[in-house]
């Protein structure tokens, strides 16, 4: 693969002149906007419109921006459009409260709702090879996705790759959480739709990320830029860099370095603007997912599973913080639902699969990921680790015996 160029510039806050200004800088350094809009072209903004959340919640992608991109896309000649399909709350409400309706009626953007799916076909996909996305797709030339930098109950980190899960029409979201029963599935289908979507650039709102339980029960947290890239992937990289993650400890971007679906090692990334380590957040803090190392365990596949259910933290609803608002049941991509305030305080442990939608969804962060006993007590990286030497004794045996001299 080529090497990938990530443009970063700062921006201390979200006035419009210090985005306007950041936006400039970060488009100019990739060879302005012309190089991704021609004249003509209907252009899809898809920033993150998560659910009902202010901006100031750092939630979703801030409406400054997404005026900012929608603005460039417009002097470009093009026909823009801001669109998602968010994940709770009705699109009016949700493009209300998070200020989408100022930043089209400011810019001349016009405002869709991605809600009717149609079957797009990609043949070497991995998993998704029919997929339902927004049927609007194939009225438009050219998607530029606008996510923000947070963390992620399931997946660790979402970013500019995992945006695109918002094509799914409305309620497909959570059958598809439940459909891919592990995040590493996710991470791949998640990559399929990537591959069916015709995202040409990606801008990053990073000005205030998320950090925490995110990617909407966390705190914000000022990282103070935009990051700007057509390689998706790469872009992402250099978000979890800001913040402390090693980008292959993620799934999405793992799975998207493995089919060849942009860079996430820095030997093949180039940073202009500003040095990436000049923004770095050392305290930042991140979610650590634990269940890659189940692979590394020497056990039986149901007992892999049984720890999987037993390790994993499940959700749990505080009573005196729910106002009842039922995003969580309904919500949940499980019939009938693991989680239901009307009828019980308690998650539903035994169906419950832990994708972690219900505590997304929740708009007054009333669902908490309670750890499981077997997580307060057991340490299972040691455990890991442990295993993973024991596994490469007869290996390094082999290696030792093959060394050996004739004479030994």
């Amino acid at each position: 693969m080529t090497e990938s160029i990530v443009s970063i510039y700062r921006s201390p806050d979200y006035t419009p002149d210090n985005i306007e200004k950041a936006l400039g800088e970060c488009l100019e350094a990739l060879g302005g906007i012309g190089k991704f809009v021609s004249p003509g072209q209907k252009v899809l903004l898809k920033p993150n419109l998560l659910g009902t959340f202010s901006p100031d919640k750092a939630v979703t992608t801030h409406p400054e921006v997404v005026k900012a991109a929608a603005r460039a896309v417009i002097a470009a000649g093009a026909t823009c459009f801001i669109g998602d399909s968010p994940g709770m709350g009705t699109f009016k409400d949700v493009c209300r409260i998070t200020g989408m309706n100022e930043a089209a009626e400011d810019s001349g953007a016009e405002l869709h709702e991605l809600d009717q799916p149609d079957e797009f076909v990609v043949k070497d996909n991995k998993v998704g090879r029919k997929l339902p996305l927004s049927a609007f797709l194939k009225d438009i030339d050219l998607i530029i996705t606008l996510p923000k930098l947070k963390t992620h109950g399931q997946m660790g980190f979402t970013g500019a790759v995992k945006n695109q899960y918002g094509l799914l029409p409305g309620s497909l979201k959570a059958e598809y959480h439940y459909r891919m029963k592990t995040r590493e599935w996710l991470a791949e289908f998640i990559v399929d739709i990537n591959r069916a979507a015709p995202v040409k650039l990606a801008i990053m709102d990073a000005v205030f990320g998320m950090e925490g339980h995110g990617p909407s029960g966390g705190e914000p947290r000022k990282i103070g830029c935009l990051l700007a890239s057509a390689d998706l992937a790469a872009l992402d990289a250099v978000a979890c860099r800001l913040i402390g993650i090693d980008a292959a400890a993620i799934p999405i971007l793992s799975a998207a370095a493995g089919r060849g679906f942009g860079n996430i090692g820095f030997d093949m990334i180039k940073t202009v603007g500003v040095d990436p380590d000049e923004l770095a957040v050392s305290d930042f803090k991140i979610i650590k997912e634990k269940t890659n190392i189940l692979r590394l365990l020497p056990l039986p596949g149901p007992a892999l599973e049984w720890i999987r259910q037993h390790w994993k933290a499940y959700p749990e609803i505080d009573p005196d913080k729910c106002v009842k608002c039922m995003n969580c049941r309904d919500g949940c991509p499980l019939k009938p639902p693991a989680i239901d305030p009307d009828k019980a305080w308690k998650v539903n442990k035994s169906a419950c699969i832990k994708c972690y939608c219900c505590h997304e969804f929740c708009p007054v962060k009333a669902i908490k990921l309670k750890p499981t006993w077997l997580e307060k007590h057991i340490n299972l990286d040691a455990l890991a680790g442990i295993a993973g030497r024991i596994i490469s004794i007869p290996t390094r045996l082999r290696r030792k015996k093959k060394r050996k001299s004739p004479a030994d």
